[in-house]
């Protein structure tokens, strides 16, 4: 039996979850900056159908909601304790759906789909969950990706491991297989103790 896209992240989260929103800002790097880019390539007048695979507490819908007034906006987790956060932050501003890409109707396609810091959390899964993304998208739509790409320290690749997170210097090539590159960044955290990648191409 192929393993669940993301495994087994539900308690890591319950626990998480009441700090997510005031940690992850000193180590989640460019989150606001593919929102951006996001709405830079967005070439249309009319607002976008929007996905976020692993939305969390609702954060980056809330700032895709600014950035595209009427947008449809959907987002999926695994993390029951991530959602309640999330549906007190956007109301109805969004449909939140308990699940993974690709294994509930999240009433798509979508012309924006939106990954962020979600794929070096799913383990096994990961190239049916990259699968998902793509096939979720829309004729013309968009694929945001921002997330961790290598360290060169192996204590800390363990540590986060712990964590769920998996390094792979691979998975900006993988992401963008099959999409005309727009944007393509790798940059440096913390005088190298990592890098982190953003990405954005069009089906």
């Amino acid at each position: 039996m192929s393993a669940p896209i993301g495994g087994d992240l539900g308690g890591y989260y319950r626990l998480h979850a009441p700090i997510y929103d005031l940690t992850r800002p000193a180590f989640l790097f460019g989150r606001e900056r593919v929102l951006d880019r996001l709405r830079a390539h967005w070439q249309h007048e009319r607002a976008p159908a929007i996905l976020e695979i692993g939305c969390g507490t609702g954060r980056n819908l809330d700032g895709l909601a600014h950035r595209f007034p009427g947008a449809r906006l959907v987002g999926l987790d695994l993390a029951e304790a991530m959602l309640e956060r999330a549906r007190r932050r956007l109301g109805d501003r969004a449909c939140l759906i308990r699940g993974a890409a690709g294994e509930v109707d999240a009433g798509g396609p979508f012309d924006i789909v939106l990954l962020s810091y979600v794929l070096t959390m799913t383990g096994a899964a990961q190239t049916r969950c990259i699968a998902a993304a793509h096939a979720a998208l829309a004729p013309g739509g968009l694929l945001g990706v921002v997330d961790f790409e290598r360290t060169p320290i192996h204590a800390f690749a363990r540590w986060m491991a712990v964590n769920h997170v998996r390094f792979d210097p691979e998975l900006p090539e993988r992401v963008a297989g099959g999409l005309t590159p727009l944007t393509m960044e790798s940059h440096t955290a913390y005088f190298g103790a990592w890098r982190w990648f953003l990405s954005v191409g069009r089906r």
